[in-house]
């Protein structure tokens, strides 16, 4: 008798599908997706290696003109 899928009932052809039981398209459809990660986006107006300076209250700035 030849080992089959217990949710398909196909041929499993590999040692490690037979020892499971399921072939591998069955585990993968079994096993839990993960969430896609979706990189936090930096903001605008931040370069990589540039820093910013401070702003002090009584030097003039381009908006007080």
């Amino acid at each position: 008798m030849t080992p089959c899928c217990r949710v398909y009932r196909r041929v499993l052809r590999t040692e490690r599908s037979r020892a499971a039981g399921v072939g591998p398209v069955c585990r993968r459809r079994s096993q839990p997706r993960t969430a896609v990660r979706i990189p936090t986006p930096t903001p605008d107006h931040h370069i990589d290696g540039q820093t910013e300076l401070p702003l002090d209250h009584h030097q003039p700035t381009l908006w007080s003109l």
